[in-house]
């Protein structure tokens, strides 16, 4: 079986780690600590990060409105709907964002929305429209399909 969480954790870090070659901000990367599947200790804040590919209520009671959060999940529909229902609980985090990610997208990889700051400069009544917009940057993608994928990079297999 393929571990799909493990995978995202992996690619996510080396992700933020790309991301901050050039402002290197990032003292320090842990993995499960404190019940998150990894933390990234900048300069200043620990952002605890949490791998959950299909988004679900249950996020709601594992994160404060005080901590640097990071959702990593799918880019797909269902997500985009979760997270288009759950607008007005999510924007009381202030601290929250939801990376969208599909790493074996031929477009860009990831999409990041924080929903606290986007609240105060979209257009409510367009909101999913606009999600739907900023997603197509990344190819949509499943947990059965990513899970092939994996399996296939494992096996040296060419995607």
């Amino acid at each position: 079986m393929v571990n799909v969480s493990s995978f995202l954790v992996d690619w996510t870090i080396r992700f933020l780690e790309n991301k901050d070659v050039i402002r290197k901000e990032i003292v320090n990367i842990e993995k499960n600590v404190s019940g998150f599947d990894f933390t990234v200790h900048y300069r200043g804040k620990v952002k605890y990060f949490i791998i959950v590919s299909i988004l679900v209520d249950r996020l709601f009671n594992e994160i404060k409105n005080e901590d640097y959060i990071g959702f990593i999940t799918l880019n797909n529909l269902s997500n985009i709907g979760f997270t288009v229902s759950n607008w007005k609980r999510l924007i009381g985090f202030k601290s929250l964002n939801i990376f969208f990610v599909n790493p074996f997208s031929s477009l860009n990889k990831v999409w990041t929305i924080n929903p606290y700051t986007h609240d105060k400069i979209c257009d409510k009544t367009s909101l999913e429209l606009g999600l739907k917009s900023i997603a197509q940057e990344v190819e949509s993608i499943g947990m059965e399909e990513l899970n092939n994928k994996i399996k296939l990079l494992k096996e040296g297999s060419v995607l």
